[in-house]
């Protein structure tokens, strides 16, 4: 009897910040191969595109890209894939966790907080 193991959570990063995603990268390919980065983007549209292509299992989203409301991409994410949203970003006041909630996160993570929290709410939002 061989020994399967299932197929590596696809996550997609979408922050406009270079070394967010560098670092995020690097974290999530920490847990290869039980996790496996499937595109990084660093603006709406671009997020969208390697969305409906890859069709990640989660989406590790910044609320703030620059001059786009990182947000308001949650409900555009639902339409062209099946990923769960966990936003993680600098922007952790109550009322920005209470719109990614209402809009369909499943996570929200600040960037202050270890690593590991952010790997833990991307293995809860598969469950």
């Amino acid at each position: 009897m061989s020994n399967v193991s299932a197929p590596p959570i696809k996550v997609l990063l979408v922050d406009d910040q270079r070394a967010i995603l560098s670092g995020v990268t690097a974290l999530i390919d920490s847990e290869s191969p039980r996790l496996r980065v499937a595109g990084r983007a660093r603006y709406g549209l671009q997020a969208l595109e390697i969305a409906r292509t890859v069709r990640p299992d989660i989406i590790v989203l910044d609320a703030d890209l620059g001059a786009e409301d990182g947000l308001a991409l949650i409900p555009m994410f639902r339409l062209c894939c099946d990923a769960a949203v966990v936003v993680f970003t600098c922007l952790a006041e109550p009322r920005v966790r209470r719109r990614a909630l209402r809009l369909g996160a499943v996570g929200f993570v600040s960037k202050t907080a270890p690593g590991d929290v952010l790997i833990a709410a991307i293995y809860a939002a598969t469950g």
